[in-house]
């Protein structure tokens, strides 16, 4: 029996980010993720929305081409009346969805991980499975910059200008993996997926991970 999956990409600024013009943005490859999941999960028989989108979940090509015309417009979960709000602007709105669903989350997650807890867990009470794909720059995880740096916030958070800022990467790399270790723990409380995607890495490895996990879900769900 075909089952529904909703599915969700962060459109916070945050997602712009990229360090280095030969690299895509977090949002181009949290994009590009989601439209190849949506396209395995159609031809496979299974029904998908966009959450927050009031779409109802369905199959076929014209499906593939609305979801991607709304990512396209942004008229989701970003910017425009229809957008769907958020508990920070980067996770996603809770709604009312059928009981056992499956959804699919696509973003950087560096939001508090109490805010991720309650996103997610609203969800998870409902009876859905989940999975989170954290999809992050290299350089948010290994802060190669040294010297005098100026970090421009891209969600109005200002700027702050360090001076040596090398002497201060082994904590940030510490603070970040820590958090990263929260999202993923999280993930598992409520028995949802976790898997971590770098924008310089082929994005081929993490739709296969992904896309096994939900078949095995949907193998001992039926």
């Amino acid at each position: 029996a075909a089952q529904s999956v909703w599915l969700w990409r962060d459109a916070s600024p945050s997602m712009s980010y990229r360090s280095s013009e030969s690299l895509p943005d977090k949002n181009q490859h949290a994009d590009l993720l989601l439209l190849a999941l949506a396209s395995l999960l159609i031809r496979g028989g299974e029904h998908v929305a966009l959450l927050g989108a009031g779409m109802t979940p369905s199959t076929g090509r014209g499906t593939l081409l609305k979801v991607w015309s709304m990512i396209e417009a942004q008229g989701i979960n970003g910017d425009g009346p229809d957008a769907g709000a958020s508990l920070t602007g980067s996770l996603p709105a809770f709604e009312t969805l059928p009981r056992y669903g499956r959804m699919v989350l696509f973003g950087d997650f560096l939001s508090p991980l109490e805010d991720l807890r309650r996103a997610i867990g609203a969800f998870a009470n409902l009876g859905i499975r989940g999975h989170l794909i954290q999809v992050l720059d290299p350089a948010e995880e290994t802060l190669p910059f040294s010297g005098r740096v100026r970090f421009d916030g891209l969600e109005d958070e200002g700027e702050v200008l360090i001076g040596r800022v090398e002497t201060m990467r082994d904590e940030y790399i510490r603070r970040l993996h820590e958090h990263n270790r929260g999202v993923a723990a999280l993930a598992t409380s409520f028995g949802w997926s976790y898997v971590l995607h770098h924008t310089d890495h082929s994005p081929e490895a993490s739709l296969l991970a992904l896309y096994l996990v939900l078949s095995e879900t949907a193998t001992k769900r039926w």
